[in-house]
């Protein structure tokens, strides 16, 4: 299934990245032949009166700020040398951009993240961080960096090289789908990655294999204890061996016949956190996307301990594509 998005909306909030994230919006939608939307989400204003008492602006107030940003807007596009429709709303910015994706059609969203960790992005969090849970089509999301290039004159994404983090999961081959369209697209190598969770080899002592063992132990010897716990490392790396062959099958399996003709996937399995794991993995290979699957965990478990996707998006270095698979109606 090749998926090629026929309706991409940059959201800007008018920061010094704005040119990037229109650099890639102007870039994408040339290659697919779709169309641009460039979106603004004023925040709702409330003035102070002399006294300190909170009220809305008026309507022509409102009115005029739409208008304004509407024009910031338009010559903000004319710099790019684009051609899009320009999309002004107001309210609070996630929640805004959901229902416009909703109206519009959307099939991609691009937006940038400062970054950012700790109690800040605990208690905080952004506007990305809410869009990857509420948008129902793929987020493509920017790492912002103070010196990073916009590259306003390049007409074309600088996409060499990407990857996929893979898991088996429905989200996850929903990923690869849009990893391997993009790799096609743009003729990009394909890394697929599959990370597995460490697994702790813990060293029995000698009175500890006595305790799993049956018969007398009386008359062990050293050489038999040692010939016991390497017998046990042998059986585990050999279950191990096993377990990453088939993974490594499964993964080499996932490109179509008549896709390798063009692409040659590059399998690697890694071992830790995930998250940490692919941004350190990204780095090294100097991969230019990244694109995984958004999982449906509970609210509960996102706020407190976030996910893979969550974590991935607030430290990498390179963009993120965040793909949800939408529910059967």
């Amino acid at each position: 299934m090749r998926i090629q998005p026929k309706k991409i909306m940059c959201a800007v909030d008018f920061s010094d990245f704005s040119h990037l994230i229109l650099s890639y919006g102007r870039a994408l939608a040339a290659e697919f032949h779709a169309k641009l939307y460039v979106c603004h989400v004023l925040h709702d204003m409330v003035m102070l009166s002399s006294h300190g008492q909170a009220y809305i602006v008026s309507e022509k107030i409102a009115q005029e700020r739409l208008d304004d940003t509407k024009v910031l807007l338009e010559n903000l596009v004319k710099e790019q040398r684009m051609e899009a429709q320009i999309i002004v709303s107001q309210g609070h910015a996630a929640d805004e951009l959901t229902q416009i994706v909703q109206e519009k059609d959307i099939d991609l969203v691009i937006a940038a993240t400062h970054g950012g960790s700790g109690i800040k992005r605990f208690l905080i969090g952004s506007v990305t961080d809410r869009l990857v849970k509420t948008l129902t089509c793929p987020l493509l999301v920017l790492y912002a960096k103070e010196d990073h290039p916009a590259f306003p004159n390049v007409f074309r994404v600088p996409l060499e090289r990407i990857l996929v983090g893979c898991d088996f999961s429905p989200e996850s081959d929903l990923a690869f789908e849009y990893g391997l369209s993009l790799a096609q697209e743009f003729q990009a190598e394909l890394h697929l990655v599959h990370v597995i969770k460490p697994e702790k080899h813990i060293e029995l002592a000698t009175t500890d294999y006595m305790k799993i063992q049956e018969g007398d132990y009386l008359g062990w010897t050293q050489s038999e204890f040692l010939t016991l716990q390497q017998k046990a490392t042998d059986d585990e790396w050999e279950r191990r061996s096993r377990l990453l062959s088939r993974i490594e099958r499964q993964l080499a399996h996932m490109v179509p016949e008549e896709s390798r003709d063009w692409c040659t996937p590059i399998i690697n399995l890694l071992e830790g956190k995930a998250y940490s794991e692919l941004i350190h993995y990204a780095k090294i290979k100097e991969v230019d996307m990244i694109v995984l699957g958004i999982h449906g965990h509970g609210l509960l478990e996102q706020f407190l301990v976030g996910s893979t996707t969550d974590r991935v998006i607030g430290r990498s270095g390179c963009p993120v594509l965040a793909v949800r698979k939408l529910p059967i109606p």
